[in-house]
């Protein structure tokens, strides 16, 4: 992207949960680091258990996060998500052991903002400001990821259990 283009990717990131309450200025930086980058519909952005690398910020489109569930020989795909415009998806690549703990897959055409996670890692290594805003960001999403998949359990759990 161009250096002009930047500006209006900083102005996507400032929208999204993982970069709220950042500095205009440093959202600029991270900007920089940004390539656009599309899929087209079913296709898989993500596979559990890669190697995470990057992290995706969604400008269009709906991108379904799964995980395979094994029972015996049968084996579903569950969908636990839907991401769309303004979501951050891919934050193992920022948090070790680096790998991706679910499936991203296209349901219709996605553009997305391609962030390297190593890159990002370290302007948070270089400015411990942002990085704790940052890094506070990250722990409020994996927060409501948590609490979304204890609903679903806790849901399937209700299911199962016959009352009198």
């Amino acid at each position: 992207m161009k250096t002009e283009e930047k500006m209006g990717t900083a102005d996507v990131l400032k929208q999204t949960q993982l970069f709220r309450n950042i500095a205009e200025s440093k959202l600029e930086k991270v900007a920089l680091l940004a390539e656009e980058k599309s899929f087209p519909e079913g296709s898989i952005v993500f596979s559990e258990g890669n190697t995470a690398d990057v992290l995706y910020v969604i400008q269009e489109g709906v991108l379904d996060l799964t995980f395979n569930f094994k029972v015996g020989e049968v084996e579903h795909k569950i969908a636990i998500d839907a991401k769309m415009s303004f979501d951050c998806v891919g934050w193992s690549a920022l948090i070790p052991p680096h790998r991706y703990t679910l499936f991203g897959l296209c349901r219709e055409p996605l553009t997305t903002l391609v962030l390297d996670g190593q890159s990002l890692l370290q302007i948070i290594k270089e400015d411990p400001e942002f990085g704790f805003h940052f890094m506070q960001n990250i722990a409020t999403l994996i927060s409501n990821r948590m609490q979304q998949l204890q609903s679903m359990f806790i849901q399937e759990v209700r299911r199962g259990i016959s009352l009198p």
